[in-house]
């Protein structure tokens, strides 16, 4: 018996909840075990035991640790940069609170040397397939020079403070790296992007 639309939506449905449990799991344990132990040492099997999903299950979602942790970083920055806007300070802000709120798993990425994963998935933003000028993916270093310096410091100063300073070397930068190339009304349009 064939089934009904109905009921492969449901299927898929149930799969793909399913699937969201299990990468969640997993993820978490890999973050659980890098608290206790060198990245290096923590094996696939570890990550299992520790998650209580089936070895089919990790290799139905990942083939490596490494994949764990990129897709660990891509949770914790989807939701903020789909609701990105316009308006680069409210940006900023969300993203300051971001990384407040998973400076942990942050802090193990760097204990880790997988900082670098973090730009990996910042440079994955933007699609170079379209003719995209690579001039767009200056502002993936700006945010990950800003995290990882800032969590390395200890995250100091208040959200509005943090702002405040990156929106200012922001306009700094953009005077520094057009200044005399470009007309100055054009630098002085541009400035006005950043504070709107």
């Amino acid at each position: 018996m064939e089934m009904t639309e109905r009921q492969k939506e449901t299927l898929k449905r149930n799969n793909d909840e399913s699937n969201r449990v299990t990468r969640e799991a997993v993820r978490d344990a890999l973050f659980m075990l890098m608290k206790k132990k060198d990245y290096e040492e923590i094996k696939i099997t570890d990550i299992i035991r520790k998650s209580g999903v089936s070895r089919s299950a990790f290799y139905r979602n990942y083939h490596t640790r490494d994949d764990v942790l990129r897709d660990g970083i891509g949770d914790m920055n989807e939701l903020m940069f789909q609701n990105f806007s316009q308006d680069v300070e409210k940006n900023w802000r969300a993203y300051i609170r971001m990384v407040r709120e998973n400076r942990a798993k942050i802090e193990l990425l760097i204990q880790a040397h997988r900082e670098w994963f973090l730009l990996d998935y910042l440079n994955t933003l933007t699609d170079y397939s379209s003719g995209t000028d690579f001039v767009t993916s200056i502002p993936h270093g700006y945010i990950y020079n800003i995290t990882i310096y800032w969590v390395k410091c200890g995250l100091p100063g208040t959200d509005e403070e943090v702002v405040e300073r990156i929106m200012d070397a922001c306009q700094q930068n953009a005077i520094v790296m057009l200044n005399g190339r470009i007309p100055r009304e054009n630098i002085e349009t541009m400035l006005k992007r950043y504070k709107h």
